[in-house]
């Protein structure tokens, strides 16, 4: 390697080591703070397409406004509806559970530890261990024990304190939104024109290109939303018939909900239901919790990477190792974000737009039937057999 092409390569080695600390710097601190604006961006890309073509069949020209803050307020209206609604049935359901939650106690699940803490002693009786433990000190030991572990989850329940946080950040977005709607033309031709032109077009191209991909992954997970939906529904209708669980088509959609949110997934809700129904003697519903748990994580391994890979363009191998490495790095939103900036980088390089990944080469085509030369075997017998011919 001579000294030019060496010099090159640490100054593009440089290069690509600034970029991807500027990309990890962005994604891992200043999407939190502008986190809102974006939104409010996409949403407002979104909505765009509509607002502009309600304007053309409206025939309006100079004064757009008025139609976008429509489009936009009546988008925010319906997503708060139908949010208000999944949280009226979510909050019903829990105040219900809660409601009767200390019947259910007093009735099921002190009388089940009572029944089992009596076969524990039987047992270690009949093999000659004495236990010198009253069933109020057994109870108390079981309650300093939920203390003891609800004190350490104290820390980690955040959420409550983070709610008027939230609040705030979810006010400027709306806000943010409304202006940016409005505004929507004005805004990008202002930002494209502060760059050079190949950076403007560059953009655009991108935009492109990240809507196709996007548009690709939800598509993508709403097919996993509705493989898992249906599990959880096949499987709450046989606990139906066989168990008498009630509400089987709102648990499994909302179970279906918890599965697609990272980090949260259908164990959070079915194993400590399946623990619980163990602890009160239910064992039928427990252990058919369980398979269906089992069933869903399997599938879910399986079909995530394949789904996603062949709706964004990527191996699966490439997806899981993407989501696998954005998780580590990033949380939540790297589960998400790394396969689809790797989808964005592969579908540019496959369109010649920049060139990161190397093409394979094309294998040469080798000639399977290979012409006998002159004195082969079968040239050598027909020949001999016109001879002989020629002979007699």
């Amino acid at each position: 390697m001579t000294t030019d092409k060496k010099s090159d390569f640490l100054i593009n080695f440089a290069y690509a080591v600034v970029i991807i600390l500027l990309v990890y710097f962005i994604m891992k601190y200043v999407i939190n703070w502008i986190m809102p604006f974006v939104i409010a961006f996409i949403i407002s890309a979104i909505l765009y397409p509509l607002i502009k073509l309600i304007n053309r069949k409206l025939k309006i020209k100079k004064n757009k406004k008025p139609v976008a803050a429509i489009i936009t307020a009546l988008f925010f209206g319906t997503v708060g509806v139908l949010a208000g609604f999944i949280v009226y049935r979510i909050v019903s359901a829990v105040a219900g559970f809660i409601s009767g939650l200390p019947e259910y106690v007093t009735t099921t699940v002190l009388p089940s530890l009572e029944i089992a803490y009596e076969k524990i002693r039987t047992a270690l009786a009949n093999l000659n261990i004495e236990v010198d433990i009253s069933s109020k000190t057994f109870f108390d030991s079981i309650g300093s024990s939920i203390s003891g572990i609800v004190s350490r989850l104290m820390p980690s329940l955040s959420f409550i304190t983070s709610i008027p946080g939230m609040v705030l950040t979810a006010v400027i977005m709306i806000i943010s939104t409304f202006f940016i709607a409005m505004d929507f033309d004005r805004i990008t031709a202002f930002c494209l024109a502060q760059l050079p032109k190949k950076a403007s077009d560059f953009i655009v191209m991108l935009k492109d290109y990240t809507v196709k991909i996007l548009f690709k992954y939800v598509r993508s997970y709403a097919l996993i939303l509705a493989i898992t939906f249906g599990e959880l529904l096949i499987g709450f209708t046989i606990m139906h018939f066989v168990n008498g669980l009630q509400n089987v088509l709102l648990l499994a959609l909302l179970i279906a909900i918890f599965d697609i949110l990272p980090i949260v997934g259908t164990g959070t809700v079915l194993i400590p239901w399946a623990i619980v129904s163990l602890i009160v003697g239910d064992y039928v519903r427990a252990i058919c919790l369980l398979i269906i748990y089992a069933v869903i994580t399997v599938a879910r391994q399986f079909i995530e990477p394949k789904i996603v890979g062949q709706q964004v363009g990527l191996h699966p191998v490439a997806t899981l190792l993407a989501m696998i490495v954005g998780t580590r790095l990033f949380g939540a939103v790297g589960l998400f974000g790394v396969p689809i900036a790797l989808a964005i980088i592969k579908d540019l390089n496959d369109h010649g737009k920049i060139h990161v990944f190397k093409p394979v080469p094309a294998a040469e085509e080798q000639s399977t039937v290979q012409e006998p030369p002159d004195g082969t075997e079968d040239g050598g017998e027909d020949q001999e057999d016109n001879d002989n011919g020629g002979a007699g």
